[in-house]
């Protein structure tokens, strides 16, 4: 076999297992969670994503924005509750954030 053929057959299995390996990277799980009040977007307000596991509680908090959007990312999927706070107190929505690979999911809430 010359040369430059073993270089090609080199760089074709050098180039495959890139790929291959590039498909079975985690990509990140995004959710963002507009808050309304009255129809209007609610800025300041904490938002509670959480789920019980075997394991525990998995709970992230973020703040909405002056458009009322909490944005969330994760590495793993996952269905979580969603509450947000009132004088204090984390009421439940009644609504979830399904988190899946790669995707961003926009969950609307209004109170």
């Amino acid at each position: 076999m010359s040369r430059f053929a073993f270089a090609g057959l080199l760089l074709v299995v050098l180039m495959i297992s890139t790929v291959v390996t590039s498909c079975n990277k985690n990509k990140e799980c995004k959710a963002n969670v507009k808050v309304l009040v009255g129809g209007n977007p609610a800025g300041g307000v904490n938002v509670r994503l959480h789920a019980d596991t075997q394991n525990g509680q998995v709970e992230f908090i973020s703040s909405t924005d002056a458009s009322g959007s909490a944005a969330f990312e994760t590495q793993l999927p996952m269905i979580l509750d969603i509450e947000v706070q009132i004088n204090s107190v984390y009421v439940p929505t009644g609504k979830v954030a399904r988190l899946e690979e790669g995707k961003t999911t926009d969950v609307t809430v209004e109170l």
